[in-house]
């Protein structure tokens, strides 16, 4: 990885951490698109923000550990498990196609999660029938494996029931936190000298990622976040139009 690539890539890194500070949500959104912008391919991308994301995964875990409902839990993990494989695969096949064609893949699925985060809603309930757990765990399991992009299916599924925020996000941090070593693992075996120098360097800008969350957090209050949420939607949707009409320009 070149020095020219790894200055915008860690400049990347710290700009979606801090929105994820601010925001809730959004890193891999924002950090995968652009870092294959900015000259990594998907698997490079994916493989740089796995690490910072399961410290991340690891201190939050911690912190919410008293609010964890295990019984929520166990049926998503195992779905996601079963369906994460699947996904890698699919990362294996795009990391053969050429660059161009990869964007607009990426950006064709980042405007499908805007769409379903902007116009998929359910009324709240205490529980859902089985196949919607089926369908959105699933998804989210493939997507986190193919894009590293596995939380909006979860997103949604979490605002069709009445839970207490601490429980929900008690309920999103620990089913991706683990699942973060096994995507982690896969990648490695899958994809090995495609990313190691990735996995490398996203240990080493961890220290860096976890500085601008704090600096996220500290700075949170001041923003409405519902209209910041409409504003990264919005920048979400420009990224996946520029993507999957990018090959088109030239």
């Amino acid at each position: 990885m070149e020095i020219t690539t790894l200055i915008p890539a860690t400049l990347i890194l710290l700009g979606a951490s801090i929105i994820q500070a601010i925001a809730g949500f959004a890193f891999n959104l924002i950090a995968v698109p652009l870092l294959m912008w900015s000259g990594l391919s998907l698997p490079e991308s994916i493989a740089v923000t796995a690490i910072p994301i399961f410290v991340q995964l690891s201190v939050s875990s911690y912190k919410l550990r008293d609010s964890v409902i295990w019984s929520d839990l166990w049926q998503p993990i195992l779905i996601r498990f079963l369906t994460l494989p699947v996904g890698v695969l699919f990362l294996y096949t795009l990391s053969h196609l050429d660059a161009a064609t990869v964007k607009q893949v990426v950006g064709a699925i980042l405007l499908m999660i805007v769409l379903i985060q902007t116009r998929v809603h359910f009324e709240p309930r205490e529980s859902l029938p089985r196949m919607w757990d089926l369908v959105a765990f699933s998804l989210s399991g493939i997507l986190f494996g193919m894009v590293g992009m596995g939380g909006p299916p979860v997103v949604v599924w979490l605002m069709a029931h009445r839970w207490s925020a601490r429980r929900s996000r008690a309920f999103v941090t620990l089913l991706f936190w683990v699942a973060a070593p096994a995507q982690i693992a896969l990648l490695w075996w899958k994809l090995g000298d495609q990313v190691v120098e990735a996995f490398g360097w996203g240990l080493t800008a961890t220290p860096l990622v976890i500085i601008a969350t704090l600096i996220g957090v500290r700075i949170g209050d001041r923003f409405d976040r519902e209209k910041l949420r409409r504003v990264i939607l919005g920048l979400l949707l420009l990224t996946a139009v520029v993507s999957i009409l990018s090959p088109y320009w030239s």
